[in-house]
């Protein structure tokens, strides 16, 4: 009966390891959600910094810039708060929802770079459609870009538990 006792001081230990091995899993998934859902906090917000700010910019070029200088000063607008880059890393760090959503507003401020190349400063039914267009594109993307925070934040809730 002498090997009983070491039995049951090898079961304790293998449980107590088991139980170690688990709870450092659970951290480190709850830490890794976290920095995750930090990740994309933060480029979600830069994203839209940088779409209010090409917009605002674009908009600048229809009213302040002469025709013939407008395709460079629109093309400037367009790169100035790296928009393209900022939407290469939501390809890579977001769900495909929020990246088609994206992709959406990237699109909608390409026509209006467009637009602003040629268009009439004074034409507002065509302005006012326009910035109705992005803004809708840039509601959605607020919201899926929300609905995924709120994802990722009960994911965080059911790792800590």
């Amino acid at each position: 009966m002498s090997w009983i006792s070491p039995l049951f001081a090898l079961l304790g230990v293998l449980l107590g390891a088991g139980a170690t091995a688990l709870a450092d899993r659970r951290r480190w998934r709850r830490e890794a959600v976290t920095r995750l859902l930090e990740l994309r906090t933060e480029l979600y917000a830069e994203y839209m910094v940088a779409t209010e700010g090409t917009g605002r910019d674009l908009l600048r070029v229809l009213r302040t810039t002469a025709v013939e200088e407008r395709e460079a000063a629109a093309a400037a607008a367009f790169a100035g708060f790296n928009l393209g880059g900022t939407r290469q890393r939501v390809h890579v760090l977001a769900p495909l929802d929020v990246v088609r959503a994206a992709d959406e507003i990237f699109r909608g401020l390409r026509r209006a770079s467009d637009y602003v190349t040629t268009a009439d400063a004074q034409d507002t039914p065509a302005l006012v459609a326009l910035k109705d267009e992005v803004g809708a594109l840039r509601d959605r993307f607020q919201e899926v870009a929300r609905r995924d925070v709120r994802s990722l934040l009960a994911g965080s809730a059911t790792w800590s538990a």
